[in-house]
């Protein structure tokens, strides 16, 4: 790698970590160029602003999940596809735990920075994707003709994703061990029993 390659992988990993942890309007500069070891004037040159900055941090853990999903082969039969959807959403954001926080902290902001990041393009070729498995499992009389498809790809979603943004505050309600490998498959099958569950005749 060149000089200027590794330097910005140093600021990139530094920024994403703080982002995650403080969010866009707690994250200082001052502090990503310490923890990256990067002068702040040379994170300037290379990113122009915090703001720039963060945005593509968002593009980059947002680009992470866009490549697992789209690496999935969607021609199998629908539940196949589905249980390995949330297999895999799972798997993601257990190992991803900035992904959940930025998330968070942008929904927290009312999304501010979503567009202009350029998220929705990066994401929207899962989603189309996941549309089409639903539909051509109503098509093929696997799933109920009434099911709303924009409904199931939320729940699809936010089931894994709920889990890891409770992680903290649920398991002092409930003695369960968010953080078990094999505790957390159990769950990605039991969530997935149930959707598929839900939209089978």
């Amino acid at each position: 790698m060149k000089k200027s390659d590794i330097t910005r992988e140093k600021i990139l990993t530094a920024a994403e970590d703080i982002f995650a942890k403080k969010g866009f309007a707690g994250a200082r500069v001052d502090e990503i160029a310490e923890v990256s070891g990067v002068n702040k004037r040379l994170i300037y040159a290379h990113y122009e602003s915090k703001e720039n900055l963060y945005k593509i941090i968002l593009g980059n853990v947002y680009g992470r999940l866009a490549d697992m999903e789209n690496s999935q082969d969607m021609n199998r039969p629908a539940d196949e596809v589905l249980r390995e959807t949330i297999a895999n959403s799972f798997e993601f954001l257990s190992n991803n735990p900035n992904f959940v926080s930025l998330v968070m902290h942008e929904n927290l902001n009312g999304a501010s920075y979503v567009d202009s990041a350029g998220i929705v393009p990066i994401k929207s070729r899962s989603v189309v994707a996941m549309q089409k498995v639903l539909q051509r499992g109503i098509d093929e009389g696997l799933f109920r003709k009434d099911i709303d498809i924009n409904e199931t790809v939320f729940a699809i979603n936010m089931f894994a994703f709920a889990y890891f943004s409770n992680k903290y505050t649920m398991p002092k309600l409930i003695e369960i061990d968010l953080k078990d490998t094999e505790a957390t498959k159990k769950r990605s099958e039991m969530v997935a029993d149930m959707i598929i569950g839900y939209l089978k005749k």
